[in-house]
């Protein structure tokens, strides 16, 4: 294993320790994303500077605001890892979320952390521009797949418009890909939808991403790590990566063998310690690679993490809902 993923993967786990601690009434998932955005970013775990971003929130949202629920703890977690005003930069995101509604935009649990996307990876001047381009991409995902494009799909559509593509090359681009995944043995849902958004933020030939795709689900499967649709997600960290992906692999494998015989992490279901194995090493990786001419073309340091708030928050999204809906029928 590098020294670099050992270390963060140390940091990581010390962290997830220490957020627990701090938060033992929030679910393991939510601490744990708390801890592996901190860790991310390398920056040290501070829940005075976590709990003053979420008495702001409170303070200035009203009672039946988005932002008072799952994506709260979420949110100030990634302000205060990646900003050192972030009270101030909430306050821009507000600005921000009134722009998106104004634009078309619905108010939702995950429009929130499309503001993040947002804040994180355009600047002031482009944000009319980049809310425009975002809301074109995701009318016409809708378009193109009805059932499966909803909210949790904001955040790719802010991400994607970061690409000086047409919205047109953009779409065709992701659809080339949705259709030859499924040739090659993927499930069409919502999983598959979201592997095609991931793959179109590295600039090659469609079929070759595709390929590695197929031979990272493969290596994945025979060393016992199945990947289900749900988290397509995570193929797609490792495939944008490049030839590099097959290296990262190998890593990702080691890493998650090691969550898995770790006290707190243990307790996560296997597709948390993939993802988390997954996006840590994507991480290191990326960083090494920063420079090159073979690096992807978008700021995806900030798009991964931006991608993995809005897998937790629909994790957590599906989880609530099964708990529901199992209460009812219980008490039916």
């Amino acid at each position: 294993m590098q020294d670099l993923v050992k270390e963060k993967l140390d940091r990581l786990i010390e962290i997830f320790q220490e957020v627990s601690s701090g938060y033992k009434w929030e679910g393991s998932l939510t601490n744990h994303f708390t801890a592996l955005t901190y860790t991310l970013n390398n920056r040290v775990f501070n829940k005075e500077k976590v709990e003053d971003v979420r008495k702001h929130m409170k303070k200035t949202t009203g009672i039946f605001s988005n932002y008072r629920g799952t994506p709260k703890i979420l949110l100030s977690s990634l302000l205060t890892a990646k900003y050192d005003n972030p009270n101030q930069e909430f306050d821009r995101m507000l600005n921000y979320d009134k722009r998106m509604r104004d634009a078309g935009f619905k108010n939702n649990m995950y429009l929130p952390i499309a503001n993040y996307a947002l804040l994180a990876s355009c600047s002031e001047e482009w944000v009319e521009i980049r809310i425009n381009k975002a809301l074109e991409i995701y009318k016409e995902m809708k378009k193109n797949h009805p059932w499966l494009t909803s909210g949790d799909d904001y955040p790719l559509s802010i991400l994607l418009a970061n690409s000086e593509s047409s919205v047109n090359s953009i779409i065709e681009n992701m659809e080339e890909c949705y259709k030859l995944l499924n040739e090659n043995g993927f499930h069409k849902n919502n999983g598959l939808q979201f592997l095609s958004h991931i793959l179109g933020f590295r600039q090659e030939e469609n079929k070759v991403k595709v390929e590695r795709c197929k031979e990272i689900f493969d290596k994945l499967k025979d060393n016992k790590l199945k990947v289900y649709s749900s988290g397509y997600a995570i193929i797609g960290f490792l495939a944008i990566l490049g030839e590099k992906g097959f290296e990262a692999i190998d890593q990702v494998i080691e890493v998650v063998s090691i969550l898995k015989s770790t006290k707190k992490y243990k307790w996560l279901t296997k597709e948390t310690h993939l993802y988390t194995a997954a996006a840590l090493v994507s991480d290191v990786f990326i960083e090494n690679m920063k420079g090159r001419k073979d690096l992807i073309q978008t700021t995806i340091g900030i798009s991964i993490e931006a991608l993995i708030a809005a897998q937790t928050v629909a994790i957590i999204a599906a989880a609530s809902s099964t708990a529901a809906a199992a209460g009812a029928s219980a008490s039916s």
